[in-house]
């Protein structure tokens, strides 16, 4: 199932969905006398493939699901025995792991993605700043030893994080994975849920629909800069970070979908 949902949500990414409508549009062009029909298929692939690829499209892809939740203790710097709201702090920060590479020639801080990076960081600033916490790092993998839980336990080390204050889950394959493995670790304890802020609105979907409390902790920001000035302009011209931008974006909103349909997210 889980290699399944890899391979479905690669195929209906926009760009492999229009490279394959200007692929059918060349092969009719070239081998048939549908002639006015193969240039439809060239012209919407490619026009589609340009608007995709600017910066103003991106962004309308990404803020809906970046700004759904507000960082958390953005403006903290010291530890606290209780949230803004004057809740307890809870015992509980969680970082979930998204991707990473397996090299033994790097060190395990060079060996995650930067979404996963980001994400460990802002865990270690948050954990830090509530008292007797434990940072709970998230992310299985093939072999015991190089999962991403792992990597992470070795990349937390080496930024100065006690072994003792960490936990790991080394389990799970995807989010939903994570859901029931975090489950069974925290309860419906209150907890600090760190991910990327395009991944949270579905992950915290997830685990409240799993009856646990998570407390959204987003990171990673891809459409952040509220400025305008030239970067604004360079994200009219074409360029391959909009494209994946909004992949990840897209990838956000089917696994919604999806999680929707299995009665595992609200």
């Amino acid at each position: 199932m889980f290699a399944l949902k890899k391979l479905l949500s690669a195929a209906l990414q926009p760009t492999s969905l229009l490279l394959a409508v200007m692929i059918a549009g060349l092969v009719l062009l070239r081998f048939t006398k549908k002639q006015r029909m193969a240039r439809a298929l060239l012209t919407t692939g490619l026009t589609l493939l340009l608007l995709l690829s600017i910066g103003p499209v991106a962004r309308a892809f990404v803020r809906p699901l970046e700004t759904t939740y507000p960082p958390l203790l953005a403006q903290v710097t010291s530890a606290s025995e209780t949230l803004p709201d004057g809740s307890p702090a809870p015992r509980w920060v969680v970082v979930l792991g998204g991707g990473h590479s397996e090299s033994r020639s790097l060190a395990a801080v060079q060996q995650l993605s930067g979404p996963t990076l980001a994400r460990l960081a802002e865990g270690i600033r948050l954990q830090r700043l509530l008292p007797d916490s434990k940072l709970v790092l998230s992310g299985g993998g093939s072999r015991p030893g190089t999962t991403e839980a792992d990597l992470l336990a070795a990349a937390g080390v080496s930024l100065g994080v006690p072994q003792e204050s960490m936990v790991l889950e080394t389990q799970s394959w995807d989010t939903i994975d994570e859901v029931r493995e975090l489950r069974a670790m925290v309860g419906g304890e209150r907890f600090v849920l760190v991910t990327s802020a395009m991944h949270l609105p579905r992950a915290m979907a997830m685990f409240k629909q799993a009856g646990m409390n998570p407390i959204p902790a987003p990171v990673d920001y891809l459409a952040a800069d509220e400025t305008a000035g030239i970067g604004h302009v360079l994200g009219l011209i074409p360029h391959a970070t909009a494209g994946l931008m909004i992949e990840r974006a897209l990838h956000e909103y089917l696994g919604r979908f999806w999680a929707k349909l299995r009665g595992q997210a609200r």
